[in-house]
């Protein structure tokens, strides 16, 4: 009896112990939560004084990130200190998209976001947090489902999508001067970069952001067939393949074979292990029969040959959706962040588009895990240099 009252006193002293410590911790929190309001307050002083300063900048990019990843406490005071955005379904170049709009005034530098491949589109609940967390920085934000992105099966059907979201984003009425800032992340970063190419969007663009893409996507299809980036190994996951497969094999001739072959591809699970492995060149035809021999191979000494053997509908649909081919009206700013050992699309490529083009910048980041920030205090360095790229990007796209 004694050793059980021992252990119920030693136990209601700790549960005191505890009780004050949240009740400590509660208390420093709201200091904080105050002193950030107070931080934000005097920062959007600064911001009505000069917009395109710095520090308005970083507090649009606090703005962005503590309502994208739901920063404790950083959101909070976000939302505390800017008015609740508007949110819209509607169709922009034709195509569904979600419009988001600041909670005050009637026109605003304008932003359209592509987001990645992703089964959930612009429904995916971080995208839309994203979208949300430029309105509260001041942009209007589009996010378009664009034709084939969902699936990974990417065409210059969607590439033109692209262009006409933007393109009608710049004309809307809310949309400030005429112009339309572009952000995508891993294939929607790609996208973005060759809808600034059109030349009806050549002079409209503020600037170009992203994630992760592809430049040269004749590398690409043979980093995720072959596992090879340049001469040396390079592991990738195997959606990438996939993704890959879907996307040339919407390119071939229409017809039975490329019938049966997209619809082989659509019906392989995205997180298939091996998502290519059961395709057997035997069972299709003519163009089809080559591009299954050339998703198949493993070896990166033969890929030249299978390459050209390709329908050249197909190889032109490379060409086209390679941002580094397709560079001559690329002239306004910039930024592109990978990690350093990017899982799809190595930092390799967005280096390359930097050698080709001067107004691009690069930043390399462990902050990023492919197109998904994971900030840490223990990378501090990192974490500096993702937010230098962001505020760059925001501080641009105010045009």
């Amino acid at each position: 009896m004694a050793s059980k009252r021992g252990l119920g006193a030693r136990g209601s002293a700790s549960l005191a112990k505890i009780g004050t410590m949240r009740r400590t911790a509660t208390r420093v929190l709201r200091i904080v939560a105050a002193l950030i309001v107070v931080v934000l307050g005097a920062g959007a002083i600064v911001a009505v004084v000069d917009e395109h300063s710095w520090p308005a900048a970083q507090l649009r990019t606090v703005a962005v990130l503590a309502t994208t990843e739901r920063t404790p406490v950083l959101r909070w005071a976000v939302a505390v200190v800017t008015p609740e955005p508007r949110v819209e379904e509607t169709l922009v170049g034709g195509a569904p998209s979600t419009v988001v709009r600041p909670g005050s005034g009637q026109r605003w530098p304008a932003i359209v976001f592509v987001n990645g491949a992703t089964r959930d589109g612009r429904h995916h609940p971080q995208v839309q947090r994203l979208a949300r967390g430029l309105a509260r920085a001041g942009f209007l934000a589009v996010v378009p489902d664009l034709p084939g992105l969902r699936a990974g099966e990417i065409t210059p059907a969607t590439m033109a999508a692209t262009a006409r979201a933007a393109e009608a984003t710049a004309e809307r009425s809310d949309a400030r001067g005429g112009r339309v800032g572009l952000y995508g992340v891993s294939v929607g970063a790609s996208l973005a970069l060759l809808a600034a190419n059109d030349p009806r969007l050549a002079s409209r663009v503020t600037v170009v952001g992203g994630e992760a893409p592809w430049v040269d996507l004749r590398r690409i299809v043979r980093l995720t067939t072959t596992g090879h980036y340049g001469n040396e190994p390079y592991a990738t996951d195997p959606y990438a393949s996939l993704a890959i497969g879907r996307s040339l094999a919407a390119g071939l001739p229409a017809g039975p074979e490329r019938s049966r072959l997209v619809r082989r591809l659509r019906t392989i699970p995205d997180d298939a292990a091996q998502p290519l492995a059961r395709l057997d060149p035997g069972s299709y035809g003519g163009s089809a029969r080559a591009l299954v021999e050339l998703l198949v191979n493993r070896d990166p000494a033969r890929f030249a040959w299978l390459y050209v053997r390709l329908h050249r509908r197909v190889r032109a649909s490379v060409r086209v959706l390679s941002p580094l081919r397709t560079t001559n009206r690329l002239s306004a700013p910039v930024e592109l962040a990978s990690s350093p050992r990017d899982k799809y699309f190595p930092p390799a490529e967005s280096r390359s588009l930097a050698k080709a083009v001067p107004n691009v910048r690069v930043t390399v980041t462990s902050t990023l895990d492919h197109a998904v920030p994971e900030p840490s205090i223990g990378d501090f360095a990192d974490l500096i240099r993702f937010d230098g790229f962001v505020v760059r990007f925001l501080r641009a796209a105010r045009g």
